[in-house]
């Protein structure tokens, strides 16, 4: 299998799994909330944060051992920033009302901190910006999938619901392993092929 394939398989199969996680851990002990959260909610959708980060690294480290070294520390580091991201992005005030911030913030972080700076980018920087750029822009795709869907089928939808809150979080790490992976798995093999001299039929 190829390396585009099996990143889309890595990373669509970690972010589905995750979210199965997700929504029992932030709450599961804390219940349903409004815009403000409780310290204890606060607390349990961190640890829900986490256990999405830690399998998504996880997944992705174990696919692109073979190519870079990646240590536990980056990984470790990579949680607690990919989780500050996600904060900073649902508490921002300075960019007005649109899309969720938390999770484009967020899955900038979740796209890319197992290779930025690890690969060498060797002038293509062309390359580098899709792949960085391509999970935020997958899980935005996500959203709008899911409320095209909602609008068109008439369908009562309360996010805050536990089934409707898991739905919601599936649909956007399904289509962002599906479409984020497939952009920048190819974003990615670019660089990679060229450090390593692979030819394109070994990809």
């Amino acid at each position: 299998m190829s390396f585009k394939r099996r990143w889309i398989f890595a990373n669509t199969t970690a972010l589905f799994v995750s979210y199965l996680f997700y929504t029992p851990i932030a709450h599961g002990l804390t219940g349903t909330h409004g815009r403000h959260l409780t310290v204890q909610q606060l607390i349990a959708h961190t640890v829900a944060l986490v256990v999405v980060a830690l399998i998504v690294f996880v997944s992705q480290r174990f696919l692109l051992k073979t190519y870079i070294n990646i240590s536990w520390l980056r990984i470790s580091l990579s949680i607690i920033i990919f989780v500050t991201f996600f904060w900073m992005g649902y508490y921002q005030e300075l960019i007005p009302d649109g899309p969720d911030y938390d999770i484009l913030f967020a899955y900038l972080i979740l796209g890319t901190a197992m290779w930025l700076g690890k690969i060498p980018i060797n002038g293509h920087w062309l390359a580098t910006i899709i792949a960085v750029l391509s999970f935020p822009f997958a899980s935005f795709i996500g959203v709008v999938i899911l409320l095209l869907t909602i609008t068109g089928f008439h369908i009562k939808f309360d996010v805050q619901t536990d089934a409707h809150h898991t739905i919601f979080w599936l649909t956007v790490g399904v289509t962002t392993g599906l479409l984020g992976g497939w952009i920048s798995g190819m974003a990615l093999w670019k660089i990679l092929k060229k450090q390593r001299g692979i030819e394109e039929n070994h990809s």
